[in-house]
């Protein structure tokens, strides 16, 4: 099978090349042409691009990955969440509910990584509207492509439960205008090399100023915002350094409003009931404490 053969050249690579920490290069592919090369089993191409990912250090940029209409679909989502349902925290275990969470100053400092953010969590056991239909329709269609780029199978971990030990976990992000951000971290690749995450903003429309780096070698920041669409995606391995800079800093924080930069993020964590589980790493010394979410 192709999937495993993918998977044996991942290892080969992983054995014998370091991680890579920085990006040299940031490419567009369009996300159809990376789907047509998976369909048609073109381990060739496959093969090429992981090797410009882990090797030759570089991110692309998947052109056309979702829908725009997905925006709507997440923010109409968020809003009621936000209208329906107060801030507040539930562990990765059996029968966890959806929830949303403000993620300030002060709460941000009980997670692994410094983020000013609203996150809205999403889990598979609880898609039950019409507008969570449409957002997992929406992620999957770009997801198991990405999964399976990363040597797992499309489907992989997508029917689990926490007491299974890994999950999917869908995640609608506002980095609100007013200063959203996220700190130079790194994310696990034990369950999950390829980092993607599929965006729901246009800078110059939704915000002016902030957006997605990635870290250079001389330990600078790459800004590729405005190179980005809404429904692009940007895929890279999870060694390498990134963040997101602060969105519209002068601008006044109102956690209620929709102003700021949008994404969904997609990944398979290691739940609660894994002991000693795996988390994403900050590399700025901002926080301390373990990563409860």
């Amino acid at each position: 099978m192709i999937q495993k053969e993918i998977n044996t050249y991942w290892k080969h690579l992983e054995t014998n090349y370091p991680e890579p920490t920085f990006i040299k290069k940031v490419k567009d592919l369009d996300f159809k042409k990376l789907k047509k090369a998976i369909d048609k089993k073109d381990k060739h191409f496959v093969k090429r691009i992981i090797k410009n990912m882990y090797v030759n250090k570089e991110a692309f940029i998947l052109k056309r990955s979702a829908s725009k209409s997905l925006k709507k679909t997440i923010i109409d989502l968020a809003n009621h969440y936000k209208n329906k349902k107060s801030t507040s925290f539930y562990k990765m275990l059996d029968g966890s509910p959806n929830f949303h969470r403000i993620i300030d100053k002060k709460i941000t400092k009980k997670y692994s990584l410094f983020a000013i953010k609203h996150s809205f969590y999403f889990y598979n056991w609880n898609i039950k509207t019409k507008l969570e239909k449409k957002l997992k329709d929406g992620v999957y269609k770009h997801w198991r492509y990405v999964k399976f780029l990363a040597g797992n199978q499309k489907n992989r971990f997508e029917k689990n439960i926490p007491s299974d030990g890994q999950i999917d976990r869908l995640q609608i992000v506002r980095y609100p205008a007013g200063g959203g951000e996220l700190r130079d971290h790194v994310d696990p690749r034990k369950n999950q090399r390829v980092v993607s995450g599929l965006i729901m903003s246009q800078m110059g429309k939704d915000f002016k100023k902030g957006g997605f780096y990635f870290k250079t070698k001389n330990n600078k920041k790459i800004n590729i915002e405005n190179k980005l669409e809404e429904g692009d995606a940007v895929i890279f391995y999870g060694s390498v350094a990134h963040g997101v800079d602060k969105v519209d800093p002068k601008e006044k924080l109102v956690w209620k409003s929709n102003a700021g930069r949008w994404f969904i993020g997609m990944f398979v964590n290691d739940s609660d009931h894994v002991k000693n589980r795996i988390t994403a790493k900050d590399l700025t010394g901002s926080v301390k404490t373990v990563n409860k979410g």
